[in-house]
C-alpha cells in the first residue's frame, strides 16, 4: 500500500511541474502531452503541404526567347519559346517580329539545316514575312537601334518585306528614337527601291507639308540615287510649288541625277548663294556633275562652311585638276575641320597618282620644317600622306635632287617635333629614304 501511494505521489509532482495545476489527474496529464505532440505533428504536416502546394514560377517565354536569340544567337531554341510567347502575350508584335528574325537567323547561319529543320524554317519564314505588319516592322527597327549580332539578318527581313515597309521607315526617319539608325534605314530603302517599285511612296511625303525638311531632303537624295525616272514629272511640278531655297536646290540636284542635265547651270550658280543650305546642296552635287568650272570649285574650297569645303574636295577627287593642288594644301593646313582635311588629303593623293601634283612635296615638307603647322593631328596627317606610295616616290626623287631634304627632316625630328606619333611617322619616312 505504501508503495502504491509513493507512485501516485511521484506522478502528481510531474504533472505539477509541467502543467502548473494541482487538480489534474495522471490520466489528464498524459492526455495533455499527447495533444501537444499531435498538434505539433499536424502543424508540420500542414507546413509541408503548404510548401509543396506553392505554384511554380511562370516562365517568361518572350524574355527567354529574346535573350536566346539576340544575346546568344540560338535561333532553334528561341523559336520554341517565341511560339509559346505568341500564344501567351497580349501584344503579338514582339514575338512575331522575333520569330521571323529567328527563322531568318537559323537559315543564314545553317543551324536550322544542321538540325534537319531547314524546310520548316523556310516555310515558316515565308508565311510570317508575308503577314508582317507595321507594328512588327517597327519592332524590328527597334531591335536594329539596340544593335545585336543579328543586325544583318534583321535588316534583311525589312528589305525582303519590300515597299510595304516604306511608310514605317519614312516615319522612323522623322523620329529622334531612330536617329542613329537613319543611315541604315536609307540603305535598306535604297536596296528595296533599286528595282524601281514604290517610288510613289517616296514622293508622297515630299509633297506633304507636314513632312520635315530633313526627311524631304533625305528622300530626294534617295530618289536621285535610285534613279527613279517615274518621279520626274512630280518633282518638276514640286519645284514650281516650293518656296524653300535649300529644298529647291535639292530638287534641282535630284532632277539632274535623273537625267535632266539642263539643271547643271542652276546648280553652279548655287555655289555663290548667300543661303548656306543652297551652297551645301550645290556643293554636294558637284561630285555628280559630268563637268564643272574649275574656278568655281576652287573658290568653294575657301568657303567658311566645312561641309561645303568637304564636298568641293570630294569633287576634286573625282575630277582632279593641277590648279587645285595649292588650294587643297591650304585646306590641309588651315582651319577646316577633320572631315574637310581628310577629303583634301585624299584628293591630293589622287592628284599625285595622276601626276598632277607638281610642287606638292616641296610645299608640304617646307611647310612642316618651318613649324607653321601648329596642330599635331594636321602634321600627322601630312606625314601619313607623304608616305603614300605615289607621294613617297616623289619624296625619293626630291631627295635625289636635293639631299639636304633628308638632313632638314632629321633636324626637324630631333629639334622641333614634340608629338610622339608624329615623330614615329617621320622616322618611318626617313628610314625609307636611307
Amino acid at each position: 500500500m505504501k508503495k502504491h501511494v509513493g507512485t501516485v505521489s511521484t506522478r502528481r509532482q510531474f504533472v505539477k511541474s509541467h502543467c502548473h495545476s494541482k487538480n489534474l489527474s495522471p490520466i489528464m496529464g498524459q492526455g495533455f502531452v499527447a495533444s501537444v505532440w499531435t498538434a505539433i505533428c499536424a502543424g508540420f504536416l500542414l507546413l509541408n503541404a503548404l510548401i509543396g502546394c506553392q505554384p511554380k514560377q511562370q516562365v517568361d517565354h518572350l524574355k527567354v526567347g529574346r535573350q536566346q536569340l539576340l544575346n546568344s544567337g540560338l535561333a532553334v531554341d528561341a523559336v520554341k519559346h517565341l511560339k509559346q510567347a505568341e500564344m501567351d502575350e497580349l501584344d503579338k508584335a514582339p514575338p512575331r517580329a522575333l520569330l521571323v528574325l529567328a527563322y531568318t537567323h537559323g537559315l543564314s547561319t545553317g543551324s536550322a539545316k544542321g538540325q534537319g529543320l531547314e524546310s520548316e524554317f523556310i516555310r515558316e519564314r515565308d508565311q510570317r514575312l508575308a503577314a508582317l505588319g507595321d507594328e512588327e516592322i517597327e519592332h524590328l527597327l527597334q531591335i536594329l537601334v539596340r544593335r545585336s549580332r543579328l543586325q544583318k539578318d534583321a535588316m534583311q527581313v525589312v528589305i525582303d518585306k519590300g515597299v510595304s515597309a516604306f511608310p514605317v521607315m519614312i516615319g522612323a526617319l522623322g523620329s529622334v528614337e531612330f536617329l542613329n539608325l537613319h543611315g541604315d534605314i536609307i540603305e535598306m530603302m535604297y536596296q528595296i527601291g533599286m528595282d524601281g517599285d514604290g517610288l510613289e511612296l517616296l514622293v508622297a511625303p515630299i509633297k506633304n507639308a507636314d513632312t520635315s525638311t530633313e526627311v524631304k531632303i533625305a528622300l530626294l537624295r534617295l530618289i536621285g540615287r535610285i534613279g527613279g525616272q517615274q518621279a520626274l514629272v512630280d518633282l518638276e511640278m514640286l519645284l514650281t510649288e516650293t518656296d524653300d531655297p535649300g529644298l529647291k536646290m535639292e530638287i534641282n540636284v535630284t532632277l539632274y541625277r535623273l537625267g535632266k542635265h539642263e539643271y547643271s547651270a542652276t546648280i553652279i550658280e548655287g555655289l555663290d548663294s548667300d543661303d548656306l543650305n543652297v551652297r551645301r546642296a550645290a556643293a554636294r552635287a558637284l561630285i555628280h556633275l559630268n563637268d564643272y568650272p574649275v574656278g568655281s570649285v576652287l573658290k568653294v574650297l575657301q568657303d567658311s562652311d566645312n561641309s561645303v569645303v568637304t564636298s568641293a574636295a570630294q569633287a576634286l577627287q573625282k575630277q582632279p585638276n593641277a590648279q587645285a593642288v595649292l588650294p587643297l594644301i591650304e585646306v590641309l593646313i588651315g582651319e577646316a575641320d577633320n572631315a574637310a582635311k581628310q577629303a583634301a588629303s585624299e584628293a591630293l593623293q589622287i592628284h599625285a597618282e595622276q601626276k598632277l601634283a607638281k610642287g606638292l612635296i616641296n610645299r608640304l615638307t617646307q611647310t612642316l620644317i618651318s613649324g607653321k603647322v601648329a596642330n599635331a593631328e594636321d602634321r600627322l596627317r601630312i606625314f601619313q600622306l607623304l608616305r603614300k606610295d605615289a607621294l613617297m616616290q616623289q619624296v625619293k626623287v626630291a631627295y635625289l635632287v636635293n639631299p639636304q631634304l633628308a638632313y632638314d627632316l632629321d633636324q626637324y625630328l630631333k629639334q622641333t617635333e614634340t608629338h610622339e606619333m608624329v615623330k614615329e611617322e617621320l622616322r618611318r619616312l626617313l628610314s625609307e629614304l636611307e
